[in-house]
């Protein structure tokens, strides 16, 4: 065996088959997608790229691992990777990184902020899969150049583009809670241009993991949404892209209040998000790109308690924001490239339960990153760069970051990033003002809050011993000061929750990972993350953060067949939870148990027609509780797509 096998070998004993893929190939329509070593990503270094020869570590999932896995939209495609944790509660299904809470990732849509956060947080079920061509995720101290939130990482979502002269796609999915799925998309591309239009319909009804109180445990959805990109080459010099969407979501369920109060609720989401961006080419090596865009979100919160109306309420809300922007990319030669960059975000809030009714603030950035390539033979490539804000609100902050990659060996690759992070306190930190009479208790802004500050740091390698295998292993660390944390006192009877610049804490852990072809045209992935948060101040260990995570994915394709299938489990170890059961002001600490959760697909090309068939399975081992795991049931769902 050769030094590189039994290196190989060593690896996978060590690692007892935990794995992670970051390219894993497969097919889309029968179409074999993109090689790894041609891949480009934009997301780690905010320009063009290809993915083995980026210092900054970024994980991509393709198209075709998208329609592959038969998730319906971004949270049920992001909830089985490793170092990831999608959290369904009232604000809809969020997204954790490397054990840190949602509001610290920043979620992107070519590469704009996602408009519309519930409680600081970016509801991932709005987001469909039909049009989104690549997912792009940088984890930890690399994301540092996106500014504020985002501490804990970037995804990425990139739409796709129009790629036939005439074409169209159709699928049709129907399943248990009365869940309907209804996309179409259709496409056209000229000489120099190209359009895309895409519109989707979703149907469900509510679930009750709690069957014996009136209460439902996830809310009845009924939604629609359209959306539009359009490309077109002006001259050899000038292109330009726009995009545009609109969705509409109505969701309804029963929530129980204090004593036998029981309220109906409804919730409906509307969302418009828009982007215009040309780019001039300057030079052979030069490049100037403009970006524009606009996002509106409202929420409309209705409560309508049964059989009285004391305490029924309406709250309506406004988010907006704008953005601005120019970056330069330049190739200058010598193994050298350099991105500068400025932009402006506004940001304005109206909701009925801020303080004052509304906030609003504008953020200017200046950021710049500079990369050379020090050894070509070694694939040494040296990274640093920064970015500067100056917040309407809270002044400056200067963020650097520096990252480096070298592959000693053909079969090597280690990469490593250090990067200073900040979050600024949302409207809702500041300013909000909000009472729950129903359950007693109240929730008052602090405007004198401060941002958090963070520093991080993660290493990677990557071993590609033979043409089907690769071994990942990578540490990282996220230090923060100034934590934003939940404050309780006690008023009377009442209880008051503010937010206050106290805590401290520190998450570090490591992932693990192979990925591996077997006979039979069988690829195997699995996956294990350690995640050790602390909250320094109170000594102990992170609400809701499981220590231990396993992940595991088997796919399997026959394709003279028609044949594909894909199975996909999570295995999460015990979680820390601190609530005040009593309402007497102190913690209650429990551990949630280990959970167990299993996905499946089997899809069928038809030899005549174009047609596939196929079946998707989720949460089939029925894991989920109204307590901690408020996540849907078992359900099954079979569906026809085609394309023309």
């Amino acid at each position: 065996m050769s030094g590189r096998g039994w290196l190989y070998a060593l690896l996978c004993m060590v690692l007892s088959g935990v794995a992670r893929a970051e390219d894993v190939s497969s097919v889309d329509g029968g179409v074999a997608e993109e090689a790894p070593a041609l891949q480009t990503v934009v997301t780690g270094s905010r320009s063009q790229e290809r993915l083995r020869e980026t210092p900054v570590a970024t994980e991509v999932i393709t198209r075709a691992e998208i329609v592959a896995s038969g998730a319906r939209d971004a949270s049920e495609l992001l909830a089985t990777r490793p170092g990831l944790v999608v959290q369904q509660g009232f604000s809809g299904a969020t997204l954790s990184v490397q054990g840190l809470a949602p509001e610290y990732v920043l979620v992107l849509v070519d590469g704009e902020r996602v408009t519309g956060k519930v409680d600081g947080d970016v509801d991932l079920s709005r987001l469909s899969l039909e049009d989104i061509e690549q997912v792009e995720i940088v984890k930890g101290a690399s994301s540092v150049m996106y500014g504020s939130d985002a501490v804990a990482g970037v995804v990425n979502f990139i739409t796709r583009r129009a790629q036939r002269r005439l074409g169209a796609d159709l699928k049709a999915a129907y399943g248990t809670l009365g869940r309907l799925d209804l996309d179409a998309t259709g496409e056209t591309r000229g000489d120099a241009w190209g359009l895309r239009l895409s519109g989707g319909l979703q149907r469900r009804s509510a679930y009750d993991l709690s069957p014996s109180d009136l209460g439902t445990t996830g809310s009845s959805l009924e939604g629609y949404d359209f959306s539009a990109r359009g490309d077109w080459r002006g001259s050899e010099t000038l292109t330009l892209e726009g995009t545009a969407s609109f969705s509409h979501r109505l969701q309804r369920g029963v929530d129980l209040g204090a004593g036998s109060a029981v309220f109906d609720r409804a919730t409906r989401d509307r969302t418009f998000a828009s982007r215009l961006s040309p780019s001039w080419q300057l030079g052979e090596k030069v490049t100037l790109r403009t970006d524009v865009s606009y996002g509106h979100y409202e929420r409309r919160y209705l409560r309508d308690q049964r059989n009285a109306s004391a305490l029924d309420s309406v709250e309506d809300t406004r988010d907006q924001q704008a953005r601005v922007g120019a970056q330069l990319d330049a190739r200058p030669g010598g193994g050298h490239a350099l991105v500068v960059g400025t932009e402006y975000l506004g940001e304005w809030l109206r909701s009925d339960r801020l303080d004052g009714g509304r906030g609003r603030r504008g953020r200017g950035s200046l950021y710049a990153q500079d990369s050379w390539t020090l050894v070509e033979s070694l694939g040494l490539v040296a990274m640093r760069g920064g970015r500067v804000d100056l917040d309407s609100q809270f002044g400056f902050a200067v963020t650097p970051r520096a990252a480096l990659k070298v592959d000693p060996l053909s079969w090597l690759t280690l990469r490593g990033g250090y990067g200073w992070g900040y979050r600024a306190p949302s409207f809702q930190d500041l300013l909000i003002d909000f009472e729950n009479p129903s359950v007693g208790y109240t929730v008052r802004g602090n405007p004198d809050l401060k941002p958090e500050r963070s520093r991080s740091y993660s290493f990677n390698l990557e071993v590609r011993p033979l043409r089907d295998s690769m071994v990942w292993a990578g540490v990282f660390q996220h230090s923060l000061r100034d934590m934003i944390a939940a404050s309780l006192q006690s008023e009377g009877e009442a209880l008051r929750y503010s937010y206050v610049n106290i805590a401290r804490a520190r998450v570090r852990g490591g992932e693990l990972g192979v990925r591996q072809a077997l006979p039979g045209r069988i690829q195997v992935e699995l996956g294990y993350t350690l995640t050790d948060g602390t909250d320094q101040d109170l000594e102990r260990a992170l609400e809701g953060q499981a220590r231990h995570r396993f992940t595991a994915q088997a796919t399997w394709r026959h394709r003279a067949w028609g044949l594909e299938a894909l199975v996909r489990g999570v295995l999460t170890g015990e979680r820390p939870f601190y609530p005040d059961t009593n309402g007497d002001g102190e913690a209650d600490p429990y551990r949630a148990s280990r959970t167990v959760s299993l996905d499946a697909r089997v899809a069928w090309l038809m030899p005549a027609g174009g047609l596939q068939l196929f079946v998707v399975g989720s949460n089939l081992t029925d894991t989920g509780n109204p307590t901690d795991l408020p996540i849907p049931p078992r359900t099954l769902q079979a569906g026809v797509s085609t394309r023309f």
